[in-house]
């Protein structure tokens, strides 16, 4: 596949779109996690998806994907939760040491809100293969 990447550049890639659409989002997180990307790096992550995509799901992966959104609904409302709490400026003032607790857990929960949603979209699709 050959992708227009801006400032009139043509970079080919190896397989379809949706091998691009994978290379792309690891490319996103090596900027973000400072890793390099080399050209080899790009078919290791496509090769690695599809070889992933393409098996069936287990027992465990189809109970985990039927519960993966009553988990992110739960992460959702503690959240909702923590924010209220955070919203009243009292608690900073009257105890900051909870005050912190509760910003470090609402950060732990956007971090884990992000890798259940993550991993519903991979059985998702795994599962829309079968």
């Amino acid at each position: 596949m050959i992708a227009f990447e801006g400032d009139g550049r043509l970079i080919e890639y190896v397989g379809g779109y949706e091998d691009w659409v994978r290379v792309k989002k690891y490319q996103a997180t090596a900027v973000s996690a400072k890793l390099p990307v080399t050209s080899a790096s790009r078919v290791a992550v496509a090769a690695s998806e599809k070889s992933k995509s393409s098996s069936k799901l287990s027992y465990k992966e189809a109970r985990e994907l039927e519960e993966l959104p009553k988990r992110i609904e739960a992460l959702e409302r503690e959240q909702v939760d923590i924010a209220a709490h955070l919203a009243d400026g009292t608690l900073f003032r009257n105890d900051a040491k909870r005050a912190k607790q509760l910003q470090v857990r609402n950060e732990e929960i956007e971090t884990e809100v992000m890798a259940a949603m993550a991993r519903w979209e991979e059985l998702e699709g795994r599962k829309g293969l079968n």
